[in-house]
């Protein structure tokens, strides 16, 4: 109790000092010095600079930054709201002198301008204010601009503070000199929550759906398809409706809606303030059948000479009549219709280049850029996929027939001798028509994949009266940009201007690629050089390698061979060993057996030398045939194929002679030496 007694007691002297009659003010400025009564005093009075209050307080020039001005001016830019408070004579409770209160007058800070640029829809209102003013001051300023939003259905979101207050001095907040707030009005849209909720809360819903993702599930009817589409909530009406007509190629003007709240009939809202569901929302599109408009004869009065001026023009265009029911009638038919450019919804883009050139001369004569008939990434290969030496320029030209430029901006000025030299020697130029809605989208999409999303949404955002476009494109690093866009605006001079300062950045950007080139082509000559080089010594080894690997397959083979032949040869000896012995033991098995020395038949009595000067002594019956003589030497392992017998004296053959001849007959009785010599070979 003691305290808030105590506090009640700084409250009154604090209000008693600085005649600050409004008390959530002056508990605020005591709350921000921590109830000091000494220092809350000095604050207010540094601000204040002397014994004037805040109404009463003069303020400096506005000092206006940017835009290359830094110089101060007497009043802010027209475009701006600057709040000055009208003089008002306050009566002081008591006298209060500065210099006792603070020992140095030149510390006292001066009075800050602050700009606030609020958003509010699709609307940017900017407020200047000194910082001696309230929160609740902004909102004054804001009815004053919008005037159908009461004061207290105004919450305004932003300040770096969250808890400043309507009574909140801006000085208090620490703010930035220039500061983005903004303006909610929750209040206003029941759709948007309970009104029995507060309006903090309603607050704190919409900046949520705001941040949130909404996915519209959105059903095309001509063509029976649904296509879920995501949008942020900050995302408006209208835009959706574009982004929705890129996409089934259908022109806002044609598209006929159901399924969209009733708030949503104002375009500007987005998708968190017109009430549609969250996360999901259905809705259902078609093209609208309109019959075919008739131009009606305008009156002469509203015609215009070509020489008019420009305020003329702006006369005349606001003279003429609004209402499509006063530009088109049923009952006159146009006498003449323009041929277009290129076809609606082109399918081959080489034949609706074709179709552009040759409709291009017709309408402009026959100087005029020279077209490159192709796709175009066709045209940026031949402009500018190539060796660094061959490059130009890529100029994309895009038309629009529905343009007030059109017509002026290509026969006075791209069809002009200087421009048509200046693009064919240094330019490969492009073209396509945005007429209708479906070759804008086409090209829209073209861009995209050739340059990347943020060059179609530049595109995008060209209104139709600021085209036709010119855009050149060049390549950095290969990566294509785009580094100037042309409007039809522009005058002759300010085109070639652009054109030669594009041509000059491009001439010396094409130098160092030249240059890069070089150095890499000669790096890869060298690196091609090595890597022959190389491959030729590999080759050489490859070769060695492949000789060495053959000489020992062959040697190898070679010694396979000679084993193998001595295999063979020794199964054949084998073999024939094995024969040998088969019939030196059948002939042995089938000789006589060897007659005793007192046998009564004559008996013969034969030695026979064997080579190696041994005998082998055996008798025989004289009536014996010479072939069991060659029998029994055949049986001691000396065959016949390979030896003869031989007589001593006189020396013959006698396994010549008829072997059934017997030994007595051959004379070989009763004894006789023979020999046995190994036939030779011839």
């Amino acid at each position: 109790m003691a305290e808030d007694s105590d506090r009640n007691r700084i409250l009154a002297d604090f209000q008693a000092c600085t005649n600050i009659e409004d008390i959530g003010e002056c508990i605020a400025v005591l709350e921000q010095n921590e109830w000091n009564l000494l220092g809350a005093i000095n604050s207010v009075m540094a601000h204040l600079g002397s014994q004037e209050l805040p109404s009463e307080a003069s303020y400096p020039p506005l000092e206006v930054q940017g835009q290359g001005l830094g110089s101060p001016v007497d009043s802010p830019p027209p475009d701006y709201q600057v709040f000055q408070p009208q003089p008002q004579e306050e009566p002081g409770s008591c006298v209060f002198n500065p210099h006792a209160m603070t020992s140095d007058r030149d510390s006292t800070p001066p009075t800050r301008m602050l700009t606030f640029n609020v958003e509010y829809r699709d609307r940017n209102i900017p407020v200047v204010l000194p910082d001696t003013e309230k929160v609740e001051t902004i909102k004054q300023v804001l009815h004053g601009q919008i005037g159908n939003i009461p004061i207290e259905k105004m919450v305004l979101r932003g300040f770096p503070n969250k808890h400043a207050e309507d009574y909140t001095m801006l000085r208090l907040l620490n703010l930035p000199q220039e500061t983005t707030l903004y303006l909610l009005t929750p209040g206003l849209y029941s759709h948007m929550g309970d009104t029995n909720n507060s309006q903090s809360a309603e607050s704190s819903n919409i900046l949520e759906r705001l941040s949130q993702n909404f996915t519209l599930n959105i059903r095309f009817r001509d063509k029976d398809t649904t296509y879920k589409l995501n949008f942020p909530g900050s995302r408006t009406v209208k835009e959706v409706k574009n982004d929705v007509g890129d996409v089934i190629d259908v022109p806002v003007r044609l598209q006929k809606w159901t399924g969209w709240p009733d708030s949503a009939s104002d375009e500007t809202m987005t998708l968190a303030g017109c009430g549609v569901g969250f996360p999901c929302h259905n809705l259902e599109v078609s093209r609208t059948q309109r019959e075919p408009a008739r131009l009606r004869h305008l009156p002469m009065d509203v015609a215009m000479d070509v020489g008019s001026s420009e305020d003329d023009f702006e006369d005349a265009h606001e003279s003429l009549p609004m209402d499509d029911d006063d530009i088109y009638d049923e009952d006159v038919p146009m006498s003449r219709k323009l041929v277009p450019l290129m076809p609606d919804d082109v399918g081959d883009e080489v034949a609706a280049l074709e179709h552009f050139s040759r409709v291009f001369a017709e309408r402009y004569g026959d100087i005029h850029p020279v077209f490159f008939i192709g796709k175009l990434e066709d045209a940026i290969k031949e402009a500018l996929a190539c060796k660094a030496k061959d490059r130009k320029l890529l100029a994309i030209y895009l038309h629009h027939d529905s343009s007030i430029l059109a017509n002026v901006f290509c026969s006075q000025i791209l069809c002009s001798e200087s421009v048509v030299s200046f693009l064919s020697n240094n330019f490969i130029t492009w073209a396509w028509d945005l007429t209708s809605e479906a070759n804008k989208a086409k090209c829209l999409t073209m861009c995209t994949r050739e340059f990347g999303s943020m060059a179609a949404q530049t595109v995008r955002d060209f209104k139709t009266d600021n085209l036709p476009l010119l855009l050149l494109i060049t390549r950095t690093r290969s990566t294509n940009e785009v580094v100037n866009v042309i409007q039809g605006i522009a005058s002759l001079d300010e085109l070639m201007t652009n054109l030669i300062n594009a041509v000059d950045v491009f001439t010396e950007q094409q130098r160092a690629d030249v240059l890069e080139e070089e150095e890499r082509d000669a790096r890869e000559r060298v690196k091609f050089e090595q890597d022959k080089a190389y491959e030729e010594s590999l080759a050489a080894d490859r070769a060695k390698e492949e000789s060495k690997r053959l000489e020992q397959e062959k040697r190898f083979q070679e010694e396979t061979e000679k084993e193998k032949k001595k295999l063979e040869e020794r199964l054949q000896r084998e073999q024939e060993e094995a024969e040998k012995e088969a019939i030196q033991q059948s002939l042995a098995d089938q000789l006589p057996d060897e007659p005793p020395a007192d046998s009564k038949e004559p008996i013969s009595i034969l030695r026979i030398r064997i080579p190696g000067g041994e005998f082998i002594t055996r008798r025989f019956l004289a009536k014996h045939p010479l072939q069991i003589l060659l029998n029994f030497i055949t049986s001691k392992g000396y065959h016949m194929e390979e030896y003869k017998v031989l007589t001593t004296y006189p020396r013959r053959d006698i396994s010549t002679q008829d072997p059934e001849k017997s030994l007595e007959e051959l004379k070989l009785f009763p004894q006789e030496t023979l020999m046995l010599e190994e036939k030779t070979v011839e």
